[in-house]
């Protein structure tokens, strides 16, 4: 052999032992253990809570660095969760808006103190003038939804036919002094957006939001629009069995809640933000900053985003909560990572599977998910009655490794089940016993005066709102109630 030939024979030989040596210990690298903690919770998760579906994922940095789906977005055709599965993100969509506005804020385009009728000046003239800020961070005063609204299936062709919806309605309190949470209030921000840009609302958020972060798989839920990929509603029935959630279109409510996306683009949305690819990071800071209003009550809801209770915490999300699915999405500046958790039902007791899932891969401790303790009360219930239940609730109190989540609004949420199944005098009783072991608890307390309400006994019933008024001053409805019966 001469040198040449056996020179190539050596480098030959040489690169193919190397090659396959380094395939052999790749292969035989052990899997990040965090990953398998975070399959693990999910499939539990999907489980314990008896849900159809669940997708989730981690932003770490720049990359995403898990992406889990367990169960079915479509249970009647058996169609499996994956990574790409399309989820109404309800709620999570007012960011988007928010964000839209700020970049206008940015550009000098708007001012966050003016009043929105400089913007859209079809908006009918109010008692008190009302500002963009006080729409992002619902101090506004324009009402919430009426009975009815949630789940209308009404199509609105545009944004102003949209608005109409509530704009010839008085505001209940003057803008800057009191809390109110209105999806609705969000239209006229899009219409804000596009008085300015002269540009349909959806056309804006694409080309200013949805593109430069790069969210190909992020849609307004058209509900007559076919849309490959979207997973189907759920809820449960007052008997607590899976059953599919009623029609909605959502053109009522679009800037608000109206977004269908997958675990991956609210991902990538989160990058964005912590990259400053769609603001700058002195505007999200101004956007992290807690209504204020009065002295003494600070709310922790930002522009577009909500706040966590501990100020001190780098952490800011936004939870939804649609016809049919439940998601909710949070960011940490610090770290520079993010989680989101997408569910195809709405349903009480669900907990927060994204903020487990962040403590998994920050090494940190956190809590298996707990059974639904309304499901298992019901299965009981319906076998051998209230003594039955009163067996296996004290069965469940008295063991602490039961696994079950004691969620208070569930614990009452079994009661109100009573209700919608006319058995007001069982629901009555059963309220009356877990207030006896929870007597400081408002959803138990509020649960039991509605069942009272709706047994005609409006004695017992303003007398339990006025209770649960001692246990939350500031809840409207209980207000509300208390003045309608005082009357």
């Amino acid at each position: 052999m001469d040198k040449k030939a056996y020179l190539r024979f050596f480098w030959i030989y040489f690169i193919l032992f190397f090659s396959f040596s380094g395939i052999e210990t790749l292969s035989q690298q052990k899997p990040d253990p965090r990953v398998t903690l975070l399959e693990e919770y999910l499939a539990q998760y999907q489980k314990v809570k008896n849900i159809p579906a669940i997708s989730a994922g981690i932003l770490a940095g720049d990359s995403i660095y898990w992406v889990g789906a367990k169960g079915f977005t479509d249970l009647e055709n058996s169609v499996p969760a994956t990574q790409r599965s399309l989820y109404r993100i309800a709620s999570i969509s007012k960011p988007l808006t928010a964000v839209a506005i700020m970049q206008l804020w940015e550009k000098g385009l708007l001012n966050l103190y003016d009043d929105v009728r400089k913007y859209v000046p079809y908006f009918p003239q109010k008692r008190w003038p009302i500002t963009i800020r006080q729409i992002l961070n619902h101090t506004s005063g324009i009402r919430s939804y009426r009975e009815g609204e949630f789940h209308s299936k009404t199509l609105f062709p545009n944004t102003r036919e949209a608005l109409k919806v509530f704009d010839k309605d008085s505001l209940l309190f003057k803008p800057g002094t009191d809390y109110l949470y209105s999806t609705l209030s969000y239209t006229l921000l899009a219409s804000v957006i596009e008085s300015i840009s002269r540009k349909p609302y959806a056309v804006y958020i694409r080309e200013n939001i949805l593109i430069p972060a790069q969210m190909n798989s992020t849609f307004i839920d058209a509900q007559r629009e076919i849309i490959s990929g979207r997973a189907r509603g759920y809820t449960k029935s007052f008997f607590r069995k899976l059953e599919n959630a009623q029609l909605a279109d959502l053109s009522i409510k679009v800037a608000g809640g109206g977004f269908i996306s997958n675990v991956n683009d609210l991902l990538l949305f989160s990058k964005a933000l912590l990259n400053e690819t769609l603001i700058k990071k002195s505007t999200l800071d101004t956007m992290l900053t807690p209504a204020q209003i009065s002295r003494t009550f600070i709310k922790n809801y930002g522009l577009g985003f909500s706040l966590p209770e501990n100020s001190s915490d780098q952490i800011f999300f936004h939870n939804g909560s649609g016809t049919g699915f439940t998601s909710r999405l949070m960011i940490d500046l610090i770290s520079k990572t993010a989680a989101v958790h997408l569910i195809n039902i709405a349903d009480r007791n669900l907990q927060s599977p994204a903020d487990e899932l962040l403590k998994i891969f920050k090494g940190q401790e956190f809590t298996q998910p707990g059974f639904v303790l309304s499901d298992t009360l019901m299965v009981n219930f319906l076998k051998g009655g209230l003594e039955s239940v009163y067996n296996k609730l004290n069965e469940i109190t008295n063991n602490d490794t039961s696994g079950f989540s004691m969620d208070h609004s569930d614990i009452a949420g079994f009661g109100k089940d009573l209700v919608q199944q006319k058995r007001n005098l069982e629901a009555i009783d059963y309220l009356k016993y877990v207030n006896r072991l929870y007597p400081d608890s408002f959803p138990i307390v509020l649960a039991l005066a509605d069942a009272y309400l709706n047994d005609d006994n409006k004695g017992l019933a303003l007398r339990n709102y006025r209770i649960a008024n001692g246990l939350d001053k500031r809840d409207r409805y209980v207000n509300n109630m208390i003045k309608r019966l005082s009357n």
